[in-house]
């Protein structure tokens, strides 16, 4: 039985929609000095090791567990080192092709993140692309608190819209986000753009796609 079309698309936001893989290993190089394990940390270094939950990332990084307060004082020393420098940041090359390409055929789209809310929806604003999307949905709890599975918050968004979860794909650039959007019913199409090395995506089994722009494209295959 041939799946229905896509009507909807969900987006991954850091890594995916936004090039922010080489400020991720910027912050993370931080986190590795201020612990007493520098290293000259690189972003295929990083494409190698980056998972999820993120606190085992760290672990097999630092080479030791990790506690509560650790963890807290590493989520902090992270974040500074992120914002410090995310004016720097801007979008995937691709990604406003992309969306656009998206937008030409009729799909609505939205952002489901890990990133905090507040944060999430200024940094769309401040790019422009926010008219592009019914729903951002970043995470509302800091940075390095447990976060809600993004696959409640994908069924949350599909309903509203009225779209049947076999209707909808979602973009990312993690297994994670695959994982996710499995647990949600819905299709999803990997890109090696951020914190996921192409040879770890292939080997997870999920489809791939080069680049954002192929990944829209594999829609009206």
């Amino acid at each position: 039985m041939r799946a229905p079309e896509v009507r909807h698309i969900i987006w991954d936001w850091n890594g995916t929609l936004l090039d922010d893989t080489w400020l991720t290993v910027h912050a993370a190089s931080t986190v590795l000095e201020a612990f007493g394990k520098p290293r000259d940390l690189t972003i295929e270094d990083w494409r190698q090791v980056a998972t999820r939950p993120l606190i085992d990332t760290y672990v097999h990084l630092l080479g030791t567990e990790i506690d509560e307060e650790q963890w807290e004082s590493l989520a902090q020393i992270w974040l500074d080192a992120y914002l410090s420098r995310q004016p720097e940041v801007g979008l995937n090359p691709m990604a406003l092709s992309a969306l656009e390409d998206a937008a030409s055929m009729g799909l609505t789209q939205s952002i489901v993140s890990l990133h905090t809310e507040s944060e999430l929806r200024a940094e769309v604003g401040a790019l422009g692309i926010a008219d592009l999307f019914t729903h951002i949905c970043g995470s509302r709890v800091s940075w390095g608190e447990r976060r809600p599975p993004k696959s409640a918050e994908v069924r949350s968004q599909l309903q509203d819209l009225g779209v049947d979860p076999r209707e909808a794909l979602m973009i990312g650039d993690m297994e994670d986000d695959a994982r996710e959007a499995r647990d949600a019913g819905v299709r999803v199409v990997l890109v090696p753009t951020g914190d996921t090395s192409r040879e770890r995506l292939v080997a997870s089994g999920f489809p791939l796609a080069d680049s954002l722009t192929d990944a829209v494209r594999l829609i009206t295959r």
